[in-house]
């Protein structure tokens, strides 16, 4: 039993990002994409996306799959610059300097040098250093900058649009990628006209059911689980394309199997499942939602049109149009109400009194809401569906 638990701990990990292939599902596009950047000479990337879509684990991936390049991943921290950014890099690289000794046979020694002693990060031409460095060596290196939205500095994030254009007009054997969460590239790196010919922008979507199915039965198979199309599709319903609710319920799911001996994952351990997994959503989901609904005589209604939210089909910007919460509202509740009657209750859900639960994109009759936090739209339907 103990070896499954600690296999169950690498094939779902909810609270980490996967680190080795073997555990990682989908997402074959964006990887395509990836190695089509690396293979032609003066590309580079830029992959973005929502919160919890699986960004992360994905730089994990490209950092340990790809061959015949040296792979150097770095996170960003808010209080990072250009100059810490690019000096953490280089200190992860080492290389060795052959000594000659001296006399008529002298002895000759290797020396591991770090790359990072060879940047100065008061340099005034430190740009051209750090091209003057790769140049040096014949290696092909990949830099992975990951949570790059953390990065406040205007100036950082201009500092790499100019870099990036350098790398790219110099033909410097080396590929940056850029990964973080935003809506569009701007959000990230700023809008640079001059970047469009070089930096490929590769969008990490919500996964799809078949990514997600992937992740169940590739991780059950490995745990020698089971379960059947009813139960996989109810996980993905709830899960709403983001790998992290997928991996919290099979986790919790399958570890309930394997401590009572048992093999299919079944309605009675997915209601385990989505309790646990309740239990181990991030706080501030679970603030906000407790925020949203409190209210002794009115709570259910809060909670059925935020459930109703939930429920709303997405536009290409993940919004939804108020009509729809309406007409699911109204399935819900099996009431016929008007789009007036929700309209306080959804400006109050825009608001920090109910927990900034959604925002209000657009104005008039073409206003449509979204999630302020994405993730929201699964913990709304696995917190209804636990009641």
């Amino acid at each position: 039993m103990n070896e499954k638990i600690l296999l169950l701990n690498k094939v779902f990990s909810p609270s980490s990002p996967i680190k080795k292939s073997d555990f990682f599902s989908g997402r074959i596009t964006q990887i395509d994409k990836i190695c089509d950047v690396i293979n032609e000479d003066g590309q580079h990337a830029i992959v973005y996306g929502e919160r919890g879509v699986g960004k992360t684990s994905f730089a994990n991936i490209i950092s340990e799959s790809l061959t015949n390049i040296y792979p150097i991943k770095i996170t960003c921290n808010k209080n990072d610059t250009f100059h810490t950014l690019w000096k953490q890099a280089f200190n992860q690289i080492q290389f060795s300097k052959t000594i000659a000794g001296l006399g008529f046979k002298p002895e000759i020694k290797k020396e591991l040098v770090n790359f990072g002693n060879t940047l100065d990060i008061n340099s005034d031409y430190f740009n051209n250093d750090i091209i003057n460095c790769l140049n040096s060596i014949p290696n092909k290196f990949l830099f992975i900058f990951d949570e790059f939205d953390n990065i406040e500095d205007l100036k950082t994030k201009s500092n790499f649009a100019d870099l990036i254009k350098a790398f790219s007009d110099n033909n410097i054997n080396t590929t940056i990628v850029i990964v973080g969460i935003a809506d569009d590239i701007s959000d990230l790196i700023g809008s640079h006209p001059s970047l469009e010919r070089c930096l490929k922008q590769i969008k990490m979507p919500r996964m799809s059911d078949k990514e997600s199915e992937e992740i169940i039965l590739k991780g059950l198979s490995k745990l020698e689980l089971t379960i059947s199309d009813n139960i996989k599709n109810k996980i993905i319903e709830f899960s709403s394309g983001f790998p992290h609710y997928i991996h919290l319920l099979c986790k919790y799911g399958a570890k309930e199997l394997i401590e009572n001996e048992k093999k299919d994952f079944g309605d009675a351990y997915l209601t385990i499942a989505i309790r646990k997994g309740i239990e181990n959503t991030n706080e501030n989901l679970k603030s906000s939602f407790r925020i949203a609904t409190i209210n002794n005589s009115t709570s259910e209604k809060w909670m059925y049109i935020l459930y109703a939210c939930a429920l709303c089909s997405l536009d290409k910007y993940n919004c939804f149009e108020r009509s729809k919460i309406v007409e699911l509202y109204n399935v819900i509740t099996r009431k016929k109400v008007n789009g007036n009657a929700l309209s306080y209750n959804l400006k109050q859900l825009c608001t920090s009194e109910r927990g900034d639960i959604l925002q209000k994109v657009g104005k008039g009759l073409h206003s449509r809401y979204r999630f302020t936090n994405p993730m929201m739209r699964a913990y709304i339907k696995l917190k209804i569906n636990s009641i």
